[in-house]
């Protein structure tokens, strides 16, 4: 998965904070599906936030540098981990 797909897959999920968490829950038609949810800490929401059409792996990382003060490394490697952890949700891509 890359940037470009999660934003796209982003429309079929609705997103709440919780806590320090977000929780995103799938919708089918305009009912969240609440047999299947998901919750991203501080880095996940982050990246889910700010993953649109115009953002790229690599304009997404600086940001991460921007906002959290980690180095290019860190921030690349949290986000690919983030997107394969997140390739789950392409079956919501239909």
């Amino acid at each position: 998965m890359d940037i470009q797909t999660l934003s796209q897959i982003k429309s079929k999920f609705v997103a709440r904070q919780v806590a320090d968490e977000l929780v995103i829950v799938p919708l089918s038609g305009n009912v969240a599906q609440m047999n299947e949810l998901f919750t991203l800490n501080e880095t996940g929401k982050f990246i889910w936030e700010n993953a649109t059409a115009n953002n790229t792996n690599a304009s997404l990382a600086q940001l991460m540098i921007e906002t959290f003060e980690i180095d290019e490394s860190t921030a690349t490697s949290d986000i690919e981990i983030f997107l394969k952890q997140m390739d789950i949700l392409t079956k919501y891509n239909s």
